[in-house]
């Protein structure tokens, strides 16, 4: 099946909005498959005589469902319904009172523009990767597995929208894409320039990375002006700025133009990867990805200090005794520029991530969204088909390597990082973009974890903290924040999207791969100092859950909410012994 041949049935755009809405909502009803029909319907009623009805191919306990389009509109008394399009589908939810009334009529207007316009973007995307089906049929590399998101949050209402790039912009810089460039370089007087860098000073960081990347560009490396790399979209932009453009015209900001080593996008958009740099880079990037604009803050590019520097500490050596297949790629450096008036330019930041893959780049290390998203064209996951080998190299059943790759997964991501956080106190906020499978021939065998400005700790880590002179660090979590995120990031965004993906492929019922995932955190809380956490994920009848849907619908940016529990909701806890699965 080719993807272009399942676009009629498959439509994982507008699946991603149902399935956003669905989970934030209760005024929708599952009617099981029967006699009077083949498959499974989600049924949305919109008045008292109109019902939206779509088929599903996979009935997911945890709203990960997979859906068989077009969607239907029956009135009273009419069997066949009427098939409606994705706009049509769309216009119609968005014109219940219960998303309608919620927001003024602009808002509403600007959410329909954004769904469709990502609705478009995903196809488009979709219909340049003719090579995206064969990507199951071998284990996949860095890259190759960063680029094969196509999909993009399972649970947001447009995953795929990037206000303002355009067309030509989200071909030449996305993922999804495969798109690959070189950067643009600034030649800036130091004493316009900010940061900082572990082990090396930033001078001799940046020559680094200059060396490596773009050395035809030395020449213009001395003590007094120092070589930045910037992503060229953001180059644009920040030229374009009077504060920029007073530096220019000081003569303390050169534009050198793009140069250099080609750098492939991954999944974040703005974090890019050169197999021959020891640097990745994560850029501020001012476009609007999902729930908010992606610039950093100096308060985040200091959480990936804050905890390069406690990986020096004999603490962090005593973890990774315990733990030495959890790796976290440190961001251990930062620059960005100083405007005249020697104000710092958030979006001119960025932070230097030390490149684990230097040594390996063709290792099978992928990103744990890419392998469990929805495949575009109907068919396998990545995921399925990562277990479909693993089951023909050991001669099992596809159930036992299901069931031998979810307990791999669970001792390599969740055993480590739920005893991080109860033993020592560090909280690494791991959602599925942040976690990296390191797998040998299709089996787990490791993790890495990635963007340290998803790190806190609670008050266990405070002793910890204080021997780097850190002890009020400002992502140091409350009991009721470590509780909200921690389970909503690793269970909720990464653990039900493993055992959804497995149900999804037929491998074995959700439920019992659910189970497995409980066992699991079971066992641990027996051996863990500070059940806090494993308690509140074992024994809540309810989790608090992140909503994208109604955030995007009210234009939050979810980054510089005053208070961004108020995006939160209360979802049932599938692992909670009492739920009937």
């Amino acid at each position: 099946m080719t993807i272009q041949h399942a676009a009629s049935i498959t439509d994982v755009a507008a699946q991603c909005f149902l399935n956003a809405l669905t989970r934030e909502t209760r005024d929708w009803q599952i009617i099981p498959a029967g006699a009077a029909q083949q498959y499974a319907q989600l049924q949305i009623p919109l008045s008292s005589s109109r019902t939206l009805r779509i088929d599903l191919r996979f009935c997911s306990l945890t709203q990960h469902h997979h859906y068989r389009f077009p969607a239907r509109l029956h009135f009273d008394g009419q069997q066949e319904g009427c098939m409606l399009s994705a706009e049509q589908l769309i216009d119609l939810l968005l014109a219940k009172p219960a998303i309608a009334e919620t927001v003024s009529e602009h808002q509403l207007a600007r959410f329909r523009q954004r769904v469709l316009e990502s609705h478009l973007y995903t196809h488009q995307a979709i219909a340049s990767r003719a090579d995206w089906p064969a990507l199951r049929d071998k284990p996949l590399n860095f890259v190759e597995a960063e680029q094969a998101l196509l999909v993009g949050h399972a649970f947001h209402p447009a995953p795929k929208s990037h206000q303002p790039l355009t067309e030509q912009q989200a071909r030449r810089y996305l993922p999804e894409y495969a798109a690959a460039f070189p950067l643009r370089w600034f030649a800036v007087d130091k004493r316009n320039l900010a940061g900082d860098s572990l082990g090396l000073t930033l001078q001799q960081r940046l020559y680094r990375f200059a060396a490596e990347n773009a050395p035809q560009l030395l020449v213009h490396f001395h003590d007094d002006i120092w070589l930045l790399p910037m992503h060229p979209w953001q180059a644009e932009r920040l030229l374009a700025q009077p504060w920029c453009q007073q530096l220019v015209a000081q003569q303390r900001l050169r534009d050198l133009g793009e140069a250099g080593q080609y750098w492939s996008a991954t999944s974040s958009c703005r974090s890019i990867y050169c197999a021959s740099s020891r640097d990745m880079v994560k850029f501020s990037l001012s476009v609007q990805l999902t729930n908010s604009v992606r610039t950093l803050s100096l308060k985040e590019l200091q959480r990936g200090m804050r905890l390069a520097r406690l990986a020096r500490t004999e603490r962090w050596q005593q973890l990774q005794a315990r733990f030495p297949t959890l790796q976290v790629m440190q961001e251990d450096g930062w620059a960005g520029l100083y405007d005249a008036e020697g104000h710092l330019q958030a979006e001119s930041l960025l932070a230097l991530r030390v490149n684990l893959l230097f040594e390996q780049p063709q290792s099978q290390i992928n990103v744990l969204a890419s392998l469990t998203q929805a495949a575009p064209d109907g068919g396998d996951s990545l995921l399925a088909a990562t277990v479909r080998r693993l089951a023909s190299r050991l001669e099992i059943s596809l159930l036992q390597a299901a069931q031998r790759w979810l307990d791999a997964w669970c001792q390599q991501v969740l055993v480590p990082l739920f005893s991080c956080e109860a033993d020592d106190g560090l909280v690494l906020l791991a959602h599925q973009q942040n976690i990296l499978v390191v797998m040998q021939q299709d089996l787990p065998v490791g993790m890495m974890y990635r963007d340290c400005q998803g790190s806190g700790f609670s008050a266990v880590a405070g002793n910890w903290l204080a021997q780097i002179d850190d002890a009020s660090a400002e992502n140091c979590f409350s009991e009721q924040q470590l509780l909200r995120y921690f389970p909503y990031y690793l269970i909720v965004n990464s653990a039900l999207a493993v055992t959804a993906a497995l149900a999804a492929a037929g491998f074995a019922a959700e439920s019992q791969l659910i189970a497995r995932v409980r066992d699991t955190l079971s066992q641990l809380r027996t051996t863990v100092s500070n059940p806090l956490c494993l308690d509140y994920v074992l024994d809540s009848a309810e989790w608090r859950c992140k909503g994208n849907f109604f955030c995007y619908l009210r234009g939050h940016d979810e980054n510089t909410l005053l208070e961004p529990a108020d995006i939160y909701f209360s979802l049932t806890n599938p692992l909670h012994a009492e739920v009937t699965l």
